[in-house]
C-alpha cells in the first residue's frame, strides 16, 4: 500500500526504472526485516561493490518520511519499516475494489483450459486444469486484463474414430437415452478391449498398428471427408457429451467465453502446412507424411493419409486465436505429459514465422492422486468428476449437521475441492482426501469460509458500526499483524498473476485467516473502548478475504 512511496525514494538514488524497482521489492516473511525490502544484489555488478556495502550506503542516504518510520540495511537488503498507525488508517478506508488494479488495461490474455474429450466423461484428472484455469481468469480480470477463457474440446482424434466404430457395432439406444455418458464410456472401454494395445492414451496412439485402430483411422478419414452417416453419429456423441460437461461446470460455477472443438481448425491447420511446404519450411516423406525439423529431429505435422494430427489442429487454432484476439499472452493449461507437444507447437509456429509464438505459454501441472486409484479410461479405471463433487457435497452436509452449524453444503463442498487443488503449486502433485479437504480446522477451504462467517457475525452483532469513532493510538501485536497482512493483498495478487500461481493467494488467505482468529481470541471487539477501530478492522478483513476467495472461485457465507 505504501510501495509507491518506497519506489519514489529509491528512484532518486538508483538508476533503475520504477517498474524494475517495483518488481524487485519484496515483502519479508519475518517482521524484524521490515515491511518491505529491496535487494541490492542487482546493483552490485554495475557499482563494483558488494550488496552489503551498497545497502548500507543507500540506507543512510534515504531519509525516513511521515509514513516510513525507519530504514535499515541487512544482508544486502534495504529494509523499510512503515508507520503502523498511518497504515492502519489506510486499511480502514478499503472498499470492495481493494486489490484491483489496471495493470492489464487494454491487454488481452487468452487461457485454454479444461478441454475434456468428447465421448468421454469428465474424471478427476480434468479437475485441475478446470479449477486452475478459472482461478487464473479471475486473477487476470482483477488485474485489469481483458481475459478470454477457451474450452478447447477434443472432438477429433483417434478416440472419436474408436467411438464411432463402437457406436455402429454395439450401441444400445435405450441406454443412450437413459444415461448417455455411461453408455459412451461402456462403448469406448469395449473397443479398447478389442484393440489390445499397451500404448497409453494420447499422442502416442497415432503411431500404433492394430486392425481395430485401423478401423478407427478409417472412420476419422470419412469424418474429414464429410461422410453423412459418420457425421450424424459424431453429432450425437457430441450432444450427449455436452450435457454431461454442462452439469459439472454448473456445479463448479465455471463459465467460458468460447467453447469450440478442435475440428473447427483442421482446414486452417492444413492450409498453414501447405504454405510451409511451398516455402520449404516443411518437408514431405515418400508416404505423404509432412514434417518440420526441430533440433535436427523430424516432427510430423500431417499424417501420411493427409488427415490432421493433434498438432495440425493446434497450429490452426493458434493462428486463428492470434488473429481474432490479438492477445498479449496465450496460456495453455494441461498436465505435464503434454510439455513436449507444446514445445514442438511453439517452435513450429516460430519456424513458420509467427512472431506471436513468443507470447504463448504452456502451464503444466502435476497429477491428482486419489488414494491408490489409477485413471485409465480405456480400462474403465476412472473416477468421475461429477460423482466426486456429489460425494463431497453430501459429506459436507453430514459434517455441517454433525457440527450443528449453518452453511450451504454445496458451497462448502465445492469450495473444499477447489481449495485443496489450488493451495498446491501447479507443478506439484495433489493428494486428495475427503477428510483433509472438509476439515473446518487448518489449511482448508471450510476453515477460510468459517473465518469469514465469524467476522460477519461480529459485524452483525454490533449496533454501533457506523457510530463509534475508529481512532486508536496504540496498536496491539495481533492488530499490527492483521493490518500488515491485509496491506499485502494487492502485491500478492500481482505476484500470483506474474507467476501464474493461485497457490500464492491460497497461502495468503490461510495466513490472513489465522491472523484474524488470533486477533479474535486476544482482542475483545464489541464493548471494548477500541470497538469502533476494531469493528472496521474486522470489516477490512472480511473485504480482503472475500476478494481473495473470489479469486480462488470459492463462495463465502454470512453464517456457518
Amino acid at each position: 500500500m505504501f510501495k509507491k512511496e518506497i519506489i519514489n525514494l529509491l528512484s532518486k538514488q538508483i538508476k533503475l526504472k520504477p517498474e524494475k524497482i517495483s518488481n524487485l521489492i519484496e515483502i519479508p516473511q519475518i517482521s524484524e526485516f521490515g515491511d518491505y525490502a529491496f535487494p541490492c544484489f542487482v546493483l552490485s555488478k554495475k557499482h563494483k561493490k558488494s550488496p552489503n556495502q551498497i545497502a548500507e550506503k543507500l540506507a543512510k542516504q534515504i531519509k525516513p518520511t511521515k509514513i516510513i518510520d525507519k530504514i535499515e540495511s541487512k544482508a544486502g537488503y534495504i529494509n523499510f519499516f512503515i508507520n503502523k498507525n498511518k497504515l492502519a488508517q489506510e486499511i480502514l478506508k478499503i472498499n470492495a475494489n481493494f486489490g484491483k488494479t489496471n495493470l492489464g488495461k487494454k491487454k488481452k490474455i487468452a487461457i485454454d483450459f479444461s478441454a475434456p474429450n468428447i465421448g468421454k466423461p469428465m474424471h478427476i484428472g480434468h479437475i485441475r486444469s478446470t479449477i486452475l484455469g478459472d482461478s487464473l481468469m479471475r486473477i487476470y480480470e482483477f488485474l485489469g486484463y481483458n481475459t478470454i477463457g477457451i474450452n478447447y474440446l477434443g472432438d477429433v482424434g483417434l478416440h472419436i474414430g474408436k467411438l464411432i466404430v463402437a457406436y455402429e457395432l454395439w450401441s444400445n439406444k435405450q441406454a443412450l437415452k437413459k444415461d448417455p455418458i455411461a453408455e459412451l464410456l461402456r462403448l469406448y472401454i469395449k473397443f479398447c478391449g478389442k484393440e489390445k494395445t499397451k500404448i497409453r492414451e494420447g499422442l502416442e496412439e497415432e503411431f500404433q498398428e492394430d486392425k481395430w485402430t485401423t478401423k478407427a483411422k478409417e472412420k476419422l478419414k470419412l469424418l474429414e471427408l464429410g461422410n453423412k452417416k459418420t457425421h450424424k453419429i459424431w453429432n450425437e456423441i457430441q450432444k450427449a457429451s455436452g450435457k454431461g460437461f454442462d452439469k459439472v461446470y454448473d456445479m463448479l460455477k465455471i463459465d467460458f467465453h468460447e467453447t469450440v472443438g478442435q475440428s473447427q481448425f483442421g482446414d486452417k491447420g492444413k492450409q498453414v502446412i501447405i504454405n510451409a511446404l511451398e516455402k520449404g519450411i516443411a518437408k514431405k516423406e515418400e508416404d505423404g507424411a509432412v514434417y518440420v525439423e526441430l533440433n535436427k529431429q523430424k516432427k510430423y505435422i500431417l499424417r501420411s493419409n493427409e488427415t490432421a494430427s493433434y498438432i495440425t489442429y493446434d497450429l490452426g487454432a493458434a493462428i486463428e486465436r492470434a488473429k481474432k484476439y490479438n492477445f498479449e499472452k496465450m496460456i495453455y493449461i494441461t498436465d505435464f505429459r503434454q510439455k513436449q507437444h507444446f514445445e514442438s507447437l511453439f517452435a513450429t509456429l516460430k519456424l513458420m514465422g509467427y512472431a506471436f509464438a513468443d507470447n504463448m505459454i504452456h502451464l503444466p501441472f502435476g497429477t491428482v492422486k486419489f488414494g491408490k486409484e489409477i485413471i485409465a479410461t480405456r480400462k474403465g479405471n476412472i473416477i468421475l468428476l461429477k460423482q466426486v463433487l456429489e460425494k463431497t457435497i453430501e459429506k459436507a452436509k453430514q459434517e455441517i449437521k454433525k457440527r450443528k452449524t449453518k452453511g450451504s453444503p454445496e458451497k462448502v463442498g465445492v469450495g473444499a475441492i477447489k481449495y485443496i487443488i489450488l493451495k498446491n503449486e501447479p507443478v506439484k502433485d495433489v493428494q486428495f482426501s475427503w477428510e483433509q479437504a472438509l476439515s473446518f480446522e487448518g489449511n482448508t477451504g471450510p476453515y477460510l469460509q468459517y473465518s469469514y462467517a465469524r467476522a460477519s457475525s461480529i459485524i452483525k452483532k454490533s449496533k454501533n458500526f457506523n457510530k463509534i469513532k475508529s481512532k486508536k493510538n496504540k496498536l496491539t501485536k495481533q492488530e499490527i499483524e492483521l493490518i500488515k497482512l491485509i496491506s499485502n493483498f494487492p502485491q500478492t495478487v500481482q505476484d500470483a498473476g506474474k507467476q501464474m500461481n493461485p497457490a500464492l493467494i491460497a497461502t495468503y488467505s490461510h495466513e490472513l485467516a489465522k491472523a484474524f482468529n488470533e486477533f479474535y481470541q486476544s482482542c475483545r471487539v464489541i464493548g471494548d473502548k477500541s470497538e469502533g477501530f476494531r469493528l472496521r478492522l474486522v470489516d477490512a478483513f472480511r473485504t480482503t478475504l472475500h476478494n481473495a476467495l473470489h479469486l480462488l472461485g470459492i463462495e463465502v457465507m454470512e453464517e456457518m
